[in-house]
Order: structure tokens, then sequence, then C-alpha cells
């Protein structure tokens, strides 16, 4: 059980690396732009210049939103595997690491010449990782509760 929530935590810790590496001049939308808009442009040749920006700035949303999502289930499952903490201390210890990462995040590409701290984007994060941790509390099966197939069947005989 140690070396499953090590390994948990380790992942968590690696996402999170990878999530503070995408908020550098690296993913800036200038260069994300040179490989998505020929793309967008393949996928849509009839679009105009302003439409390929708008979708391009549209997927760099819905990434955000997604990376802190992943972010806030992978710290969920390692919180909640280890220590046993129940499921609503683990998800708002998930919560609270997806927050400060965002904030962390925003304060530091503000400090960027390619890039610049948002609100906005701060709000997508937590919006991202709130949604995720509600997805997986609400798919989690209590362990208190059996399942469908774990109840007893009652089988009336026909008369």
């Amino acid at each position: 059980m140690v070396k499953v929530s090590r390994t948990r935590f380790t992942v968590a810790a690696l996402w999170l690396a990878i999530v503070m590496l995408m908020g550098t001049s690296y993913f800036a939308a200038q260069k994300t732009a040179m490989f998505i808009l020929p793309v967008l442009k393949f996928l849509a040749p009839h679009a105009s210049i302003r439409q390929l920006n708008v979708m391009h700035l549209g997927m760099r949303k819905v990434a955000h939103a997604t990376e802190y999502g992943i972010l806030a289930v992978l710290w969920f499952k390692a919180l909640v595997l280890s220590a046993r903490r129940t499921p609503r201390v683990a998800a708002w210890g998930a919560l609270s690491v997806c927050l400060l990462c965002a904030f962390a995040d925003e304060a530091h590409q503000s400090t960027l010449p390619m890039r610049s701290g948002s609100a906005r984007d701060f709000v997508i994060d937590s919006l991202g990782a709130v949604a995720a941790l509600i997805l997986v509390q609400t798919r989690r099966t209590p362990p208190d509760r059996p399942t469908l197939l774990e109840t007893p069947i009652a089988v009336e005989t026909a008369d």
C-alpha cells in the first residue's frame, strides 16, 4: 500500500511539474500557433484567419481546464488512497493544490514577456479542477453501500 500511494503521489507531482512547464514561454500562444493553426487550416480550409485564431484560443482554454482537471483527479486519487482520508477531505486537498498551482502559474506568467497572468485563466483552471472533482465524486461508489450486483435479488415465484 505504501508503494502504491507513493507512486500515486509521484504521478501527481510529475503532472504538476508538466502543468507548470506549460505555463512557461515555450507554450505561449505565439509558439503553439505555429503548430496548431496549420492543423486548423487543414481541418477548416474556408475559415478566415480570425476564425482560426478564435478556434486556437478556444482550444487553449479547453486545454487549461483539462490540464487542471487531470491534476485534480491525480491529487484526489493520491490523497484518498493514502492515510485513510475521506473523499471529502481528499477533494478539498486536491482542490487546494490546484488553486495554489493555478495562482503560482498565473503569477509566474505575469513576469514573462510572451505571457500574461490572467484572472480569467485562473477561473478557467479552477473550474476545470472543480468539474473533474465533482465528476469523480459522483462516479464513486461508497465502500459501505453495496453495488447493484452485490445486493441479494429476491426472486418471486410465478403462481
